[in-house]
């Protein structure tokens, strides 16, 4: 998953990031179910990270969540309460219709708990947090945004 983002502050070998919208999540119809399972807030948020790139305030950066980290989220965001909605309903297998329905329910709410928890816990992990790829935009001078030059993918100015 990628982000881009805007160096805000930076003090010894972290900068602060302003998040942008310009990411994977504007365009999935899924956001807010994410938002809501992983306890973020759907606005730009700021955060510190390792500036690695040397990036100024001013910057437009790119971040990205690392793919492990991203397909752990996505599976116990979704795959985990539809495995535990199944389980819940072939647990009550012998039962009536209204009981496997009711294990099925059971199931899936549990689920949606489960990943709750587990999407909580590994956003708070090192492993979980977004990092600095490359520079998008530099800015010349931090105290003007329109002093911009481009960089290309491999950090080189053009």
């Amino acid at each position: 998953m990628k982000r881009n983002g805007i160096i805000l502050e930076v003090r010894d070998d972290e900068a602060l990031v302003s998040l942008s919208g310009a990411g994977e999540c504007d365009g999935c119809e899924a956001r807010s179910a994410c938002f809501s399972l992983s306890g973020r807030k759907s606005s730009n948020p700021e955060s510190w990270m390792k500036n690695e790139k040397g990036a100024q305030p001013g910057d437009l950066v790119e971040l990205e969540l690392a793919p492990g980290a991203s397909l752990a989220m996505i599976t116990s965001t979704f795959l985990l309460p539809v495995l535990l909605l199944t389980a819940g309903y072939f647990f009550m297998m012998n039962e009536s219709d209204s009981v496997r329905a009711m294990g099925a329910g059971i199931g899936l709410l549990v689920g949606i708990v489960a990943a709750v928890v587990i999407n909580r816990r590994l956003g708070s992990k090192k492993g979980f947090n977004m990092s600095m790829t490359r520079i998008l935009e530099k800015t010349d001078c931090p105290s003007s945004g329109s002093n911009k030059t481009m960089n290309d993918s491999e950090g080189n100015t053009q």
